[in-house]
């Protein structure tokens, strides 16, 4: 998956040549040693179902021990682990002609490579089915496979690599991993922006399967041109391209089964030594379908019409005007984040917006053309959040702000069920604008092959050239999170290399008048009784514990420390670096370039940031800090809210620091994988940049959120909303606040 890529960066990559790389069908050979692997990965897709796992060899995957009922932390999973290991043990222990009919079964099995007994204990592994999910994958594959080939075939690629999806998210746009990776492609952030996709609080275009797939076949071509071989090219989507790099100057070879069996990396592990194995055996069972399930029938491919939106447009609004019924504006514009339909954000302007091919382009237009033009807006809304404190209620907080007491409830999905919390971040609803509307343009789209036509590949000309250089350095920042300590050096190494060099600073733009300290009241407000009660209630406030609740899923910004000081004279302003903020970030928020950050702060091109650091980022335009807390804000809230759709804390595991210990070796434990900021979320008091030895931290252990429904809960007897406590409402850091931002 790209949620982990260690890619060459530097903004030539943007510009590809299109070369012939699909002239022959031998780009993915299967080494004999692979042939098992790609075995056993055919029964993991189409004969092993979610419900159950096989318990083998991790290293000679033909070596199956049991099917059993369950994931891999069941308890028929662990009793059936615990007898082989015991049988395993027993074998090696005492002469064969004791052996009992179980021994006798299981030592069998290790025949053909008697070698392989030693240290089997250690390498019994769980691998939980995937045969229902694979199936459906299939299915789905009908609606873009067209698309996608044609895709491919545009860029040069093999036209195999349509089948990828099926490794990375069995092609389900709204698939997101544990680190970070979304969409059909599994882009991370910074990837998909280093590659032309627009990722914000509003629009995440990794799950636009066309853009993403255009995106992702100019990625895979930069991977081969790299690494000269298709089985590395597709390896490193997982492993990375440097690591890849790495793996041939360590072993040198550029065959991967002298990899697999040679390279030794502690971020080589299972999934990266098994990647191309398995996208071989999806290939071999996607060009096959019919022998694997018989009666499965694709979708057929995916037909809307094309909207541009020329003017900023509630999807209430247009749902409405358009009689299209949500669910399926939801179904047909996957790009769009489920926090615009749940929090009633605008859509912005520019955005191509698919909607249902029985709307004909006349009738769209006239819909469209019938809406108030106090209803849409020609500039961006600005996004107010307000910080909710202790003693806090929701009518002291609306008048405050200068807003409805009603209207900040509905935003914010605010009821007896879901009341406003110490530390949570209301969305503050905005003024109906007044700006004339523009015209709508429309245009039919027949089938998403024909989309795929009038893509352009998106280049690096597309970014702004003064920011050009923070979408660099936020991937690097990311790649290089997702290495052990010792690996990362390779990275740094590169960078020297291809950092562009920076340009001449222009005079810095004094802002005429510092930000405003606060709103207007509005009218007495007259409010029902039901609102009364809810609006007259006091924050809920969260008892401080040594343990945190596993089901501590809202958003809590003080976790995050996101405090900024305006100078007295408004040109710069004060922060602390939080988890997952790179000078990169603070630059693309800022629209600036990462160099004038740097020379603020007297900082080397190489040097780094710390969590908890202070450092001065300029403001010299007006509005300029507002914008950047928000987008600081929603961040963190996109982070969090786009995690919990996929995924819960099913535990939390007590851990004492062991000596070496690092942060990477805490996310990337033998519990598994998870980001940095949810280690932060249940160590609210851990200095992560102090890791002593004998010192406790709590350990997430993660699961499948099944309902694919992010929950909240205050206490374990609470009733939790469904839909609409869902999505950890946009809030408000204190705009009124302006010098100091909560």
């Amino acid at each position: 998956m790209i949620g982990k890529s260690r890619f060459p960066l530097f903004i030539s990559l943007f510009v590809l040549s299109f070369f012939d790389i699909t002239a022959e069908e031998t780009h993915f050979p299967v080494p004999e040693i692979l042939s098992s692997n790609v075995e056993f990965w055919k029964k993991i897709y189409a004969e092993v179902s979610l419900t159950e796992g096989l318990i083998h060899d991790r290293d000679y995957p033909e070596i199956i021990y049991a099917k059993v009922k369950g994931n891999s932390r069941s308890q028929s999973a662990a009793t059936k682990r615990k007898e082989i290991t015991n049988i395993l043990n027993a074998i090696t222990n005492k002469p064969e002609s004791e052996y009992t009919e179980k021994e006798i079964e299981i030592f069998n099995k290790f025949k053909d490579k008697p070698e392989a007994l030693n240290g089997a204990v250690d390498r019994i592994r769980f691998q939980q089915g995937q045969m229902d999910r694979f199936k459906e994958g299939l299915r789905i594959s009908g609606m873009y496979l067209d698309t996608i080939r044609a895709i491919l075939k545009k860029h040069g690629v093999p036209l195999q690599l349509a089948h990828l999806p099926h490794v990375e998210s069995s092609f389900n746009t709204q698939a997101y991993s544990k680190v970070g990776a979304a969409g059909m492609w599994q882009f991370m952030r910074g990837t998909g922006r280093l590659y032309g996709l627009k990722i914000d609080y509003v629009i995440d275009e990794r799950r636009d399967p066309i853009l993403a797939t255009d995106a992702a076949a100019r990625f895979l071509a930069s991977n081969y041109r790299e690494l000269k071989s298709w089985p590395l090219a597709i390896t490193a989507y997982n492993h990375g391209v440097y690591g890849m790099k790495r793996a041939v100057k360590q072993t040198g070879s550029r065959d991967l089964a002298v990899i697999i069996q040679n390279y030794k990396s502690r971020s080589f592990r299972f999934a990266s030594s098994n990647f191309y194995g398995c996208f071989i055996a999806a290939c071999e069972i996607a060009e096959n379908y019919q022998d694997y399930f018989p009666n499965l029938t694709l979708y057929p491919s995916l037909k809307y019409n094309d909207l541009t939106l020329t003017d900023y447009i509630s999807p209430d609004i247009i749902c409405k005007y358009l009689n299209i019924p949500k669910q399926k504006l939801i179904a047909l514009n996957p790009g769009i984040r489920p926090t615009v339909f749940e929090t009633h954000k605008m859509l912005p302007k520019g955005l191509v917006l698919h909607i249902p091919t029985e709307i004909s382009s006349h009738d769209a237009l006239v819909a469209i053309g019938n809406i108030p033009d106090s209803l849409k807006r020609n500039e961006p809304p600005r996004p107010q959040y307000y910080h909710v404190r202790k003693g806090d209620n929701l009518y002291q907080i609306a008048t405050r702000l200068g807003v409805s007491v009603k209207d900040l409830a509905v935003e914010n999905n605010i009821n007896k069920l879901n009341r406003i919390y110490a530390g949570q971040v209301l969305r503050v609803p905005g003024q109906a604008p007044t700006q004339v509307a523009s015209a709508v343009k429309s245009e039919t789209v027949s089938k998403t092959e024909q989309k795929s036509q009038e893509i352009t590949a998106k280049t690096a000309l597309e970014i702004p050239d003064s920011t050009t250089d923070a979408v660099v350095e936020i991937a690097q920042a990311e790649e290089k999170s997702a290495l052990p300590p010792e690996e990362s050096v390779v990275i740094a190494e590169e960078k020297k290399k291809k950092e562009p060099l920076v340009s001449v600073s222009s005079p810095v733009k004094r802002p005429d008048k510092t930000p405003e300290t606060g709103t207007k009241p509005v009218a007495e407000e007259v409010i029902s009784d039901t609102l009364k009660e809810i609006a007259l209630a006091t924050a809920i406030e969260e008892k401080p514990t040594k343990r945190k609740s596993i089901r501590s899923s809202h958003f809590d910004v003080s976790i995050y420390n996101l405090d900024v000081t305006l100078s007295p004279v408004g040109t710069s302003a004060e922060l602390r670096v939080t988890v997952d903020e790179t000078i990169g970030h603070y630059a693309d928020w800022l629209k600036i370039p990462t160099w004038r950050i740097r020379k603020l702060n007297q900082m080397g091109r190489n040097s780094n940031i710390r969590i908890n650091d202070k450092l001065l980022i300029p403001i010299d335009q007006e509005d300029a800090l507002e914008q950047f807390v928000a987008a600081r804000l929603e961040y963190h809230m996109a982070l969090e809210e786009d995690f919990y759709t996929q995924y819960i804390v099913t535990d939390l595991k007590e851990h004492n620091i062991e000596r070496g210990q690092t942060l990477w070796d805490l996310c990337n434990g033998s519990d598994g994988t998870f980001p940095l900021w949810l280690l932060k979320k249940h160590n609210s008091q851990l200095d992560l940049n102090k890791l002593i030895p004998g010192m406790t931290v709590w350990i997430p252990v993660i699961g499948e959120n099944t309902s694919g429904i992010p929950y909240k809960s205050y206490s374990s007897d609470e009733t939790t909303n469904v839909r609409g406590a869902t999505y950890l409402k946009p809030s408000k850091i204190s705009t009124q606040q302006m010098r100091r931002v909560p």
